[in-house]
């Protein structure tokens, strides 16, 4: 993977506007250089390959804020990318049996959550999911608890929480940490960003989108001080 430029920046996010997140993350990587196809990765490697992606552009440390659940205050947290990455999933196929019925499964993919994110609610995606990583064997009623659990056994990189302790009341709890929607935010933010210095420098100076994209952000800032006088 490598960094995003100015430029990749402002495609991905022009590309992805009005896409589900599963479907920016396919953007994201494809963008970053991924050199297989985006969509067959598990959701764990997914993550792990997004956090990677937001390292080089955006640096190693994160910053969100969230708020307490039992005081509401809110609190400023700073992430290290390293803690953010889970681990590997396990080897494929998966064999499960289940009241005597012999199962065998992969794990989802980029490629699953992209194409399940238009059902009409949880439950539904969750039976499409199902149902397109089910290699042999049938499901019966009541089963899909169990393999999803045992799916997530096998890729403990899909899901990530986040242990929080309120400084100021002492509550301690979980909350899960999405670096899709983390790193879209961030980029969404840059983007604009960057589309308003680019309405500004071609404003005074005439220049082309590329020409001002093209820029380092040190050149660009020292431009739009210029301008602002």
């Amino acid at each position: 993977m490598r960094g995003l430029s100015a430029s990749e920046i402002v495609g991905v996010w022009e590309r992805g506007r009005g896409r589900t997140l599963p479907e920016r993350a396919l953007e994201l990587l494809a963008a970053g250089g991924h050199p297989e196809s985006p969509e067959l990765v598990t959701v764990g490697d997914r993550d792990a390959l997004l956090t990677e992606l937001r390292v080089l552009t955006f640096g190693r440390s994160l910053d969100a804020v969230v708020a307490c659940p039992s005081c509401a205050a809110l609190l400023e947290i700073e992430l290290a990318a390293v803690d953010l990455r889970g681990k590997g999933p396990s080897v494929q196929p998966l064999e499960l049996e289940l009241d005597g019925r012999r199962i065998r499964l992969r794990l989802p993919n980029a490629g699953d959550l992209a194409a399940v994110a238009g059902a009409a609610d949880v439950e539904e995606g969750c039976a499409l999911l199902l149902e397109r990583c089910v290699l042999d064997g049938e499901l019966a009623a009541g089963h899909g608890d169990l393999v999803a659990a045992r799916m997530a056994d096998a890729d403990p990189g899909a899901w990530i929480e986040l242990a929080l302790t309120c400084p100021g009341c002492g509550e301690e709890w979980s909350a899960p940490f999405d670096i899709v929607s983390f790193l879209w935010a961030e980029l969404d933010a840059c983007a604009r960003r960057l589309v308003r210095d680019v309405h500004a420098l071609a404003s005074a100076y005439g220049w082309r989108e590329r020409d001002v994209l093209s820029l380092s952000s040190a050149r660009r800032e020292a431009y739009l001080e210029l301008v602002r006088g």
